[in-house]
């Protein structure tokens, strides 16, 4: 099978993709953080102007133009480096949920290793991926942005309430979109699959991981 199409196998067989993880040895995380780096790259490259653009509409109702200029030269250092930083940043967040993962595997009896367990989570961050590209794509057929509020299109249930709705209620329905229910599923076949235990108890194991980004999603939303 060719590499790309085995490390993609994980959105639809856990269980083979993690076969397959173990077949390429200790550095079968490498490629999956190399893909998805360089996917979120490909993504910021083609929205920058719109990003830029709609953050520079946001700074004038804050500020005079003058300090919105500045304010966007800022902005534009920021969004250099953190693109060159996307593999680095993705690592460390791989490896704070590994590192949690491992923890409550501890708990609850279960033997496994860190790097297969971070492995395994490398390969599933290539789901939320697909919800950045499916963003971008729309995002990219609106056309020109009035403010940041357009950058994330909804993919969950927060499509159903309206702007008046409390924004505790709003991030939590944003947060539960079809990608984030996907990723779930998968993170919990594929540590299935690893470690042996039953579904109920995987889920159980991994769901410290999207609780972690909900918590960081409703916080997000009361800044909104």
């Amino acid at each position: 099978m060719n590499s790309v199409l085995a490390i993609l196998n994980i959105f639809i067989d856990p269980a083979s993709s993690v076969a397959y993880q173990r077949a390429q040895g200790k550095l079968a995380w490498l490629p999956p953080i190399l893909l998805a780096a360089a996917i979120s790259a490909g993504v910021s490259f083609l929205l920058r102007p719109l990003f830029e653009q709609a953050m520079y509409n946001d700074l004038l109702d804050k500020m005079s133009v003058e300090k919105a200029r500045e304010a966007m030269a800022f902005v534009n250092g920021t969004l250099t480096f953190s693109v060159v930083m996307t593999p680095v940043m993705l690592a460390i967040m791989l490896a704070i949920s590994s590192a949690l993962v491992l923890g409550f595997s501890t708990i609850a009896g279960v033997r496994t290793a860190f790097t297969d367990v971070f492995t395994l989570l490398a390969h599933c961050s290539l789901v939320p991926l697909l919800a950045q590209v499916a963003q971008s794509v729309v995002v990219k057929l609106r056309g020109e942005l009035t403010s940041m509020a357009g950058m994330q299109p909804a993919f969950g249930l927060d499509l159903l309430l309206d702007d008046n709705a409390p924004r505790l209620l709003q991030g939590l329905l944003n947060y539960f979109s079809f990608f984030t229910l996907w990723y779930i599923v998968i993170l919990a076949l594929g540590y299935a699959a690893l470690t042996g235990v039953s579904k109920a108890k995987s889920f159980g194991v991994t769901c410290p991981v999207w609780i972690l980004g909900l918590i960081f999603a409703l916080a997000g939303s009361l800044t909104r």
